[in-house]
């Protein structure tokens, strides 16, 4: 075989070799998170973790679990809309009617430094920060 042949075959599969590789990778929201939530208007808190799960490009399956006033749990699972997206960043929005809240709204932004968000309803406004497990 002569070399411009061998060079042919070789370069194709040198370049998907390198395709393979992190550069460039996408930041991953997947796993386990853990923090605390914080209502600015009564000052209430509490623990709070989260276990994401990304559906397609535009959506995350999120799972929050916590407590109000240290005894009483919750569990939350929204799916959120990721409106921005960068190699190391991500920002994700949602709504959802609750019973006895009304419309809930928050905008989050995720990266490997944590997770930061703020909700409000009708009747509250506050902040959730996490970090991966």
């Amino acid at each position: 075989m002569k070399p411009t042949y061998i060079l042919a075959l070789i370069v194709p599969l040198i370049l998907l070799s390198l395709s393979g590789l992190s550069w460039g990778q996408e930041f991953e929201i997947a796993g386990q998170w853990n923090g605390s939530w914080k209502s600015c208007k009564s000052g209430h808190r509490g623990k709070l973790n989260a276990q994401f799960c990304r559906l397609d490009e535009t959506h995350v399956q999120a799972k929050f679990t916590g407590s109000f006033a240290k005894v009483i749990p919750f569990r939350y699972r929204p799916v959120l809309t990721i409106v921005h997206e960068e190699s190391d960043l991500m920002i994700l929005e949602g709504s959802k009617k609750l019973p006895l809240v009304g419309n809930f709204y928050y905008s989050a932004t995720v990266s490997e430094n944590g997770f930061s968000a703020t909700y409000r309803s009708r009747r509250d406004q506050g902040v959730w920060q996490m970090n991966r497990r």
